[in-house]
């Protein structure tokens, strides 16, 4: 229940009490994820609906890891989550690590698409809901072809009839030439097309980092993820695929600024995430040498570090979403390990992309093998999961 969150505390800096009044802020409450639940993804769909997807471990002992995904939706009118539905067919084992993430999206119509990463079966599996979202279909395997060196979570996006499934694959030992995969189905997720590579394999893949994709529209799809250039340039690439629809793609990269710069000859392990504002305008949040970073997809956003840490450690894993007033919310992990999930830190912006001061009142450890996940709630407050 809300009501036993922890919420945040806001300071106005520079706006007037008429102002406040008139405006008002967003309150962001924070809660541990349901049944004890880890890695948590939220989304949001038609007309303000949230939905959470969850790992639970099938025993509560701290050395289990076996387990299913669950679906949740949340009941505004009753500030909880509503029951939950099992979405995996099978349980297999957490991994501990945040790139392994599952990743879900919703339609027009209101059916949810889940994808998500089985490491012991070096499989990426699929599961739709039914339209009432009482109920998921028996999951399916989608990568055939291209198998090879799969390490980390893929992503999912659905929008119209239109659903895309991304991942990255290629010999671990080549990262640069590692390429991003993409199966498109144009019948709202009961077929799937062949597999494609959508990435230029010159640029390489990062092995072990995860990616964001979303639709711009149905016939198009923008894919983030983090390339392998040589071996060591992990950049923060921005890639387009338009033509989803018919029988042949384009491709389309956005130039690389220098905050999406990375040389490194380690693997990251980073995770992004996309999320779009009140204008439709689509958003990206990413991690660049250990700082959080979020840009606009569309020019002439350019990025910008979203906020100092506590300390002088990395920061992980962020999430953003955006309420019907364009107030933004990106939330992330500190001292992040492969197993500790970090201390919790976020920084809000207002509709001008201006930063409100705020204080946690008091400190927020992320469950261990876990990750923040943030969305807007009906009412344009914040919820983050932990």
């Amino acid at each position: 229940m809300l009501k036993k969150s922890l919420r945040l505390c806001y300071c106005a800096v520079i706006l007037m009490p008429a102002v406040l009044a008139q405006t008002g802020r967003a309150e962001v409450f924070v809660q541990r994820t349901p049944d004890s639940g880890l890695q948590p993804r939220l989304i949001q769909g038609a007309e303000g609906s949230v939905h959470l997807i969850y790992f639970k471990k099938r025993l509560n002992r701290p050395a289990a890891r076996e387990g299913n995904l669950y679906y949740r939706p949340y009941l505004h009118d009753q500030n909880r989550f509503g029951a939950s539905v099992r979405v995996s067919s099978q349980a297999f084992n957490l991994q501990t690590i945040a790139i392994s993430r599952a990743a879900m999206d919703i339609d027009d119509s209101g059916r949810l698409h889940v994808f998500w990463y089985v490491a012991e079966a070096a499989q990426y599996f699929y599961a739709r809901s039914n339209l009432e979202r009482t109920g998921f279909e028996s999951q399916r395997p989608l990568a055939s072809e291209f198998r090879e060196g799969v390490d980390a979570g893929g992503d999912v996006a659905a929008k119209g009839s239109s659903v895309a499934v991304v991942w990255g694959a290629g010999a671990l030992s080549r990262e640069y030439e590692r390429t991003m995969i993409a199966r498109f189905s144009t019948d709202g997720g009961i077929s799937f097309g062949e597999e494609l590579r959508i990435s230029d394999q010159q640029l390489g893949a990062c092995a072990c980092c995860s990616m964001a994709i979303d639709f711009l529209n149905p016939d198009s799809l923008a894919v983030a993820y983090r390339s392998a250039v040589d071996g060591i340039g992990r950049h923060m690439q921005v890639l387009t695929v338009a033509g989803i629809l018919g029988q042949t793609q384009s491709w389309q990269y956005r130039s690389v600024d220098v905050l999406q710069e990375w040389d490194a000859t380690f693997c990251p392990l980073s995770t992004n995430d996309i999320a779009f504002d009140e204008a439709a305008q689509p958003w990206l949040v990413f991690e660049t040498m250990g700082r959080i970073v979020d840009m606009g997809l569309r020019e002439p956003e350019r990025p910008s570090l979203v906020g100092e840490p506590f300390t002088e450690t990395r920061q992980k894993n962020p999430s953003v979403a955006f309420n019907h007033r364009g107030e933004r919310l990106i939330a992330w992990g500190e001292s992040v390990s492969h197993s500790r999930g970090g201390r919790l830190n976020m920084r809000d912006f207002d509709a001008y992309g201006e930063v409100t001061a705020y204080r946690l009142a008091e400190k927020v450890q992320i469950a261990d093998f876990s990750f923040p996940a943030v969305a807007a709630l009906p009412d344009g407050n914040f919820l983050v999961l932990h």
